[in-house]
C-alpha cells in the first residue's frame, strides 16, 4: 500500500497507524500540491507496484502559493488516478477527502492570504467526486470524522490548525482502514 500526499500523510507514522498492513509506504512530501504531486507519480507509486494506493492532497493548493481552483484541484487527482490505473490496473485506488483545519488559525480570513477555508475544501470534494467517476477508485470522505456533532473540526486533535497529533490521526487512519483493509 503506498500512501500518496502532503504533509498530512508524510506526518503519519504508518507502522503505528496501519500495523495491519506489511508493505506500506509512505510517499507524502510536505507542503505540495496536486499539480507538483503529478510530477512524482513515477516514483511515489509506480516504482512500488502497490496493490492499493491512498491519496490525500488539496489542502495546500488553497493556500497562499498557487491557490487553484476546486476543478483544476480535482482533474490534477482524477489525471493521478489514470496514470495509476493506466501502469497498474489491478491497483486499487482511495481518494480521500481533505480534512477541515481550523480557520482561527489556518483559514484565509486569519492569514490573509490564500483561499483556505472549511467550505471550500468541502467543494473541493465535491468536486472530485463530480470528475472522478471511475468504478476503479473509491472515495474515502474523512473530513467528517474529524468533525464533533455540531460539524466543527474537533480542536483538541489539531497541532496547529491545519496538521493533526496522534489522536487526529488515531481518527483518521481509522476511517480509512474501514475502505482498504
Amino acid at each position: 500500500t503506498v500512501f500518496f500526499g502532503d504533509s498530512l500523510t508524510e506526518m503519519c507514522d504508518l507502522d503505528q497507524f496501519y500495523p495491519e498492513l506489511d508493505n506500506k509506504y509512505n510517499c507524502g512530501i510536505c507542503g505540495i500540491t496536486s499539480d507538483m504531486l503529478l510530477h512524482f507519480i513515477d516514483e511515489g507509486v509506480i516504482k512500488y507496484r502497490p496493490k492499493q494506493v491512498v491519496i490525500m492532497v488539496g489542502t495546500n493548493d488553497l493556500g497562499d502559493t498557487t491557490q487553484s481552483s476546486p476543478r483544476d484541484i480535482a482533474l490534477n487527482i482524477k489525471e493521478m488516478c489514470e496514470i495509476i490505473h493506466n501502469n497498474l490496473p489491478e491497483c486499487r485506488i482511495f481518494v480521500c477527502s481533505m480534512i477541515p483545519c481550523l480557520e482561527k488559525y489556518h483559514g484565509y480570513k486569519m492569514l490573509k492570504k490564500g483561499i483556505r477555508s472549511n467550505d471550500m475544501l468541502k467543494i473541493v470534494y465535491k468536486e472530485i467526486k463530480n470528475v472522478i467517476r471511475y468504478d476503479y477508485v473509491s472515495m474515502i470522505n474523512v473530513y467528517p470524522t474529524l468533525c464533533n456533532k455540531k460539524g466543527e473540526p474537533i480542536e483538541n486533535i489539531y497541532i496547529d490548525g491545519l496538521h493533526i497529533n496522534e489522536q487526529g490521526y488515531i481518527l483518521l487512519s481509522n476511517k480509512i482502514k474501514e475502505s482498504i483493509l
